[in-house]
């Protein structure tokens, strides 16, 4: 038993450590945030959280063939191309917003937003699912703790724990982004908070260049 929680608090921290280096959907939470639609970006980061903690939990499950899957050379050049699109629209919004000068309003003054709660878990979980490399890190990393001794249960019922763990682990991590957006803006000028929309707006954009680019090198070659 102390063994399997141990693993499972492992696993939590190995959950929070791989949304470093700041991820699209990390962007995407910051982004919100500034523009003062924090509610948005915590279901944002719902459906990131799931995500990432689905694609850990097919590692746990040792499902190798969403592997092959993603190695469907259609498939390869689809992912990126619709990551491109997809980051390419949010480093628009974020320039948007940057022109706009938007400011987080009082807690009491949550600003609206025209997609509703479903669209930004939906967003949240399509940022996390375009990123397949981490099942990837999942199973290289379930590999070294087996290798160092650490008691990993069995596939079967232990998989929800895992999950929740995981998941636990980046919902920390996105959560922390959140709250700390939240309260640099309310210390920051208006003047700063544009300049940093620019920056997410900037970031995205060399993400979603590094998206077509990966394409477009599949689809050659």
């Amino acid at each position: 038993m102390a063994g399997a929680a141990l693993f499972y608090a492992v696993s939590y921290l190995i959950g929070l450590l791989l949304c470093f280096p700041f991820g699209a959907a990390s962007l995407e939470m910051l982004r919100l945030s500034v523009a003062g639609r924090r509610r948005s970006a915590l279901f944002v980061a719902l459906g990131a959280g799931l995500a990432c903690g689905g694609w850990a939990t097919l590692s746990f499950l040792g499902v190798r063939s969403i592997l092959r899957i993603v190695d469907i050379p259609w498939v390869k050049i689809l992912l990126p191309a619709v990551a491109a699109v997809l980051l390419g629209w949010l480093a628009l919004l974020a320039w948007r917003d940057s022109r706009r000068g938007d400011a987080i309003p009082r807690r009491t003054e949550e600003k609206s937003d025209p997609l509703g709660p479903a669209a930004q878990i939906g967003k949240g979980v399509l940022l996390g699912l375009l990123n397949p490399q981490a099942i990837a890190a999942w199973v290289l990393a379930l590999s070294l703790l087996r290798h160092a001794g650490f008691t990993v249960p069995r596939a079967g019922s232990a998989w929800l724990p895992f999950f929740l763990a995981v998941t636990a682990g980046y919902g920390t991590f996105f959560v922390t982004v959140i709250r700390l957006a939240q309260r640099l803006a309310f210390l920051r000028t208006r003047d700063s908070r544009s300049k940093l929309q620019r920056l997410v707006a900037v970031l995205l954009a060399a993400l979603a260049g590094l998206c077509a680019l990966a394409a477009l090198r599949l689809t050659m070659f």
